[in-house]
């Protein structure tokens, strides 16, 4: 099992230093064509995944309170910020509150408290673009792979973890002169991702395709995206996500085929439907992710427990 183990964590520090080099020479076209390719095939795996655990929540069904909401948020056209903000809330609420009525309370202080915070641009812009984006590719894979680590209790898991948090400080660090320009391809389709990158660096007018901060800041987003996705197959073995019926399989393969093709046929209806489906898998793993941050907190707890023990 550990030479398995060993095996999938070296695998992925040269996934990382793949993506990192990439994220050097082509940012914009890398992310892009990550989202476009990869990701997909990453988000169907996944809710198929997720579904077939019942999304890691408490009860069987509470994953349809999850979906009650993102339905009411829709039907009364809500910001994305607030969607965010009560299904993650939410999920966490699902996870370690028991008892219907314990639960409606604390719902009801969570809709209290998200009329008071999305009030204030910081919250609505970290629950609207942030843990959707880079949140949610960048911290919440990091969080498994920490926890991956500390369970596992194998050098390399700690070295693949080290690596993690070691690439973006080199691409930050390392060939910041170097530029080849994105292509015209690149710069008529990141148009819709740029917000993110006048959003972080603060400047509304930013040219992001000359800027040298925002060339940097892109080489971040494609190395995350692009390991985020490595990451998740890199794991096939590990919890068999692959172990499904031949009949869903091919209908995950038929779906993610038509989405390449409309996101390089049409990419305006292309990029609307990756979205949907990019934004559906964030949050159908809002309970995983919650999960994975108290089991790092119980494994942390127990290693400081067990050395003043020693």
């Amino acid at each position: 099992m550990n030479q398995s183990l060993n095996r999938i964590n070296y695998y992925n520090i040269l996934a990382m230093l793949a993506a990192s080099c990439l994220a050097v020479i082509i940012p914009f076209e890398l992310f892009l064509l990550s989202y476009a390719i990869l990701g997909p095939a990453h988000y169907l795996t996944e809710i198929s995944w997720l579904n077939g655990r019942h999304f890691f929540t408490l009860k069987k069904y509470d994953f349809l309170l999850i979906a009650a909401v993102v339905v009411i948020t829709v039907l009364f056209k809500l910001p994305n910020a607030n969607l965010i903000f009560y299904t993650f809330g939410l999920s966490f609420i699902l996870l370690v509150v028991k008892g219907p009525v314990n639960r409606l309370l604390a719902f009801i202080l969570l809709i209290a408290a998200g009329y008071f915070l999305l009030t204030h641009n910081i919250f609505r812009t970290i629950f609207g673009m942030y843990i959707p984006t880079l949140i949610h590719v960048y911290i919440f894979t990091g969080a498994f792979m920490l926890l991956g680590a500390l369970k596992d209790k194998i050098v390399s898991g700690y070295i693949a973890f080290f690596v993690f948090l070691l690439c973006p400080v080199l691409l930050c660090l390392l060939f910041t002169g170097y530029h080849t320009g994105p292509t015209a391809w690149a710069i008529s389709n990141y148009g819709d991702f740029g917000r993110l990158n006048s959003t972080t660096l603060c400047n509304p007018s930013l040219n992001v395709y000359t800027n040298n901060a925002s060339i940097i800041l892109t080489r971040l987003i494609a190395f995350a995206y692009t390991y985020h996705y490595l990451n998740w197959f890199s794991k096939t073995r590990v919890i068999n996500w692959h172990r499904i019926s031949i009949t869903r399989a091919a209908i995950i393969g038929l779906v993610w085929a038509a989405s390449i093709a409309l996101y390089f046929y049409n990419y305006r209806l292309g990029i609307k439907w990756l979205f949907i489906l990019s934004l559906g898998h964030v949050i159908l793993e809002f309970p995983l992710n919650h999960r994975s941050f108290i089991g790092i907190g119980r494994q942390l707890k127990s290693k400081v427990n067990s050395s003043f023990v020693q």
